[in-house]
C-alpha cells in the first residue's frame, strides 16, 4: 500500500511545530516500519529535514497563500506521478488545496482527512467580528468542498468528532486519538514523584493567547513563592517576573519530569497533547476544561486533573490544590500507567494503519 501525505506545515504564510507536524515526524517512519510505502509533501522545514533524516521519501510543496491554485496542480500532478492507493491530507490547507487538486478527475483516489482541531472552537474563541468572520470562511469553504469531494475524515477527539458531526453534519468521521510520543518514558522510571522544593509550574506550548498564555503573568504574580518555568515559543510577551523564566523549546519528558504541575489554561483546545504526555508521568494539571481537555482529564479529576475556570484567580486555586495533593502518590501513579497504556503510539499507529488499508480496500 502506497500512502501520499501532504501537509503546508504550520498553515499557509506561518510555521509551527504543533500536534499535526509532530504527527508527521513521527507517524511517517513508523508506517515506513510496519511495510507502508510512504511518500511525503511538505515545506521544507523542520518536519522536512526529519522526514528526510528517517528515509521517507519527500517532494517540497506547500501552500504560499491561503488560496493557492498552482499547490492544487502540484498535488494533482504529484498524485498522478506517485499513484497513492491512499492520500492523507492534514490541516485544513492541505485539505482544502488536495480536494481542489484532485477534482473529478481524481475522485477515484480515495482520501483521508485530519484538521487536528475544531473551527468552530476557533470562531467561538476569535475576539472580534473580523477574527470570526475570517474563520467562519474557513468553515464554509470546508463544508462545500466535503461536499463537493466525499472522504473519511479523522478527528483526534470525540470532542473534534461531534463538533463534525453535529455542527457540521459530516457523515464518515473516525476517532483516533492522538497518542504518546514514540519514544516516552514511564512513570516508574523515576525513583518517586517530585516532591522538591521549591515548586515548579510549567507551562509547555504556544505562547499565544489561544493557549491562555496571557494569564501566566498575573498567575504567576499571585504565587510568588512558586517558581514558573515557561517552555516554548510565541507572541504574547511575558512579564519581568523574578518567579517567571522563559526557557524557549524544550524536551518535552524532560521538562516535564522537574516540574511539580502542569499549567493548560487553553482557549482553544481540540485534545490536549501536553496534559496527556504530563498526566502519563505521574504529573497533575490544572486546566482550563476547554474542548478535548475534559475528555482526556476526566477519569483523573482531583487526583491528576483539576479543572478551574479561564481566570487567573481561579487557576491560582487549582494550582495550590494540585501542588499540596502529596497523598495522592500512588493512585497517581496508577492512572499514569493507565494513561500510558491507552495512548500508547504503537496503538495509535495500528489505529491509523487499520483505516488506510480499509479506505483502499473500499476503492478495490
Amino acid at each position: 500500500m502506497r500512502i501520499l501525505f501532504v501537509c503546508t506545515t504550520g498553515g499557509s504564510g506561518r510555521r509551527q511545530l504543533g500536534g499535526a507536524e509532530r504527527f508527521l515526524i513521527e507517524m511517517l517512519p513508523a508506517l515506513s516500519e510496519q511495510g507502508v510505502q510512504v511518500v511525503a509533501a511538505t515545506p521544507d522545514d523542520e518536519v522536512a529535514e526529519s522526514l528526510r533524516a528517517s528515509g521517507v521519501p519527500w517532494f517540497p510543496l506547500g501552500a504560499r497563500r491561503r488560496i493557492d491554485l498552482a499547490y492544487a496542480r502540484e498535488i494533482r500532478r504529484l498524485v498522478t506521478e506517485v499513484e497513492p492507493d491512499v492520500v492523507s491530507a492534514h490541516l485544513l490547507s492541505a485539505a482544502m488545496h488536495v480536494r481542489a487538486g484532485l477534482g473529478i478527475q481524481g475522485r477515484r483516489t480515495p482520501l483521508v482527512v485530519a484538521l487536528h482541531n475544531s473551527l468552530w472552537q476557533y470562531r467561538d474563541a476569535a475576539e472580534s467580528l473580523r477574527a470570526k468572520a475570517a474563520v467562519q470562511a474557513n468553515i464554509t469553504t470546508d463544508l462545500l468542498s466535503r461536499r463537493l469531494r466525499p472522504h473519511a475524515t479523522v478527528a483526534v477527539s470525540a470532542f473534534e468528532a461531534e463538533e463534525l458531526r453535529v455542527r457540521g453534519h459530516v457523515r464518515d468521521v473516525h476517532v483516533i486519538n492522538n497518542p504518546l510520543p514514540a519514544v516516552w518514558p514511564s512513570v516508574d522510571d523515576a525513583a518517586d514523584l517530585r516532591t522538591g522544593e521549591p515548586v515548579r509550574v510549567g507551562f509547555l506550548g504556544r505562547i499565544e493567547k489561544e493557549k491562555g498564555a496571557d494569564l501566566l503573568g498575573d498567575i504567576a504574580t499571585a504565587l510568588p513563592e512558586i517558581e514558573f518555568l515557561v517552555a516554548g515559543a510565541g507572541t504574547v510577551p511575558l512579564p519581568p517576573l523574578p518567579n517567571l523564566e522563559l526557557v524557549g523549546r524544550v524536551d518535552a519528558a524532560a521538562f516535564l519530569q522537574k516540574i511539580d504541575c502542569l499549567l493548560v489554561p487553553s482557549r482553544v483546545e481540540s485534545f490536549g497533547r501536553s496534559a496527556l504526555e504530563a498526566m502519563s508521568l505521574g504529573v497533575p494539571v490544572v486546566h482550563s476544561g476547554v474542548g478535548g481537555l475534559a475528555e482526556i482529564t476526566r477519569r483523573a479529576t482531583g487526583v491528576l486533573a483539576y479543572q478551574a475556570d479561564m481566570t487567573a484567580p481561579a487557576m491560582v486555586a487549582a494550582i495550590r490544590m494540585a501542588t499540596t495533593s502529596s497523598a495522592y502518590t500512588d493512585q497517581r501513579r496508577e492512572l499514569a500507567r493507565e494513561y500510558a497504556l491507552e495512548y500508547s503510539f504503537q496503538r495509535c499507529v495500528q489505529n491509523w494503519l487499520q483505516l488506510y488499508r480499509a479506505v483502499a480496500d473500499d476503492r478495490r
